[in-house]
């Protein structure tokens, strides 16, 4: 986790009524509890399928505590996203690696490009293996089936991978 958001504060000096929208909430003004951000027990902040980050009131935000039932308000603010390693979908923990967080940002740099809709799908990370070099010309790669290669064929399919990833000529 990025020691800038773990350590980040928490607090929401004021709701935001005009970003936010309220999930659970109960009779009273949001603006009358205080609010923290959502966050996982590692310290990353809580994103929904469209990777906005959630809120909760201050009050339901202690560490390590268990996730309580639906009845506790929470507010998912609609201009504020986290991606990659800081934010945790609530549907489910994806593997910390370049592979997701890449597919995360061109999924929402697409979704903002185009305007939000909010009855948009949401992210659904494609796992499409995972490669390992390790060392003198030899390498593992694994499939999203039961594949597996392993050696000097792998290390050229790994090779090739991430020279097609490269940005310019220059640097291939």
């Amino acid at each position: 986790m990025n020691p800038f958001i773990q350590q980040a504060l928490d607090d929401v000096h004021m709701f935001p009524k005009s970003s936010a929208t309220l999930v659970n909430a109960t009779s009273t003004s949001p603006t009358a509890h205080k609010w923290a951000l959502k966050r996982y027990s590692n310290g990353g902040l809580m994103v929904d399928d469209h990777f906005r980050v959630k809120l909760r009131l201050r009050e339901h935000c202690i560490p390590n505590a268990p996730e309580s039932t639906t009845d506790v308000p929470e507010a998912t603010m609609q201009d504020v996203f986290a991606i990659g390693d800081v934010s945790i979908m609530e549907k489910g923990r994806l593997p910390a690696t370049a592979q997701v967080a890449n597919q995360e940002a061109k999924w929402l740099g697409k979704s903002l490009n185009k305007g939000f809709v909010e009855d948009q799908e949401g992210f659904n990370f494609k796992n499409l293996g995972v490669m390992t070099y390790l060392g003198n010309m030899n390498a593992i790669m694994q499939s999203g089936g039961n594949t597996e290669i392993k050696g000097r064929f792998a290390w050229l399919i790994w090779r090739g991978a991430y020279l097609t990833q490269t940005v310019s000529w220059r640097n291939k």
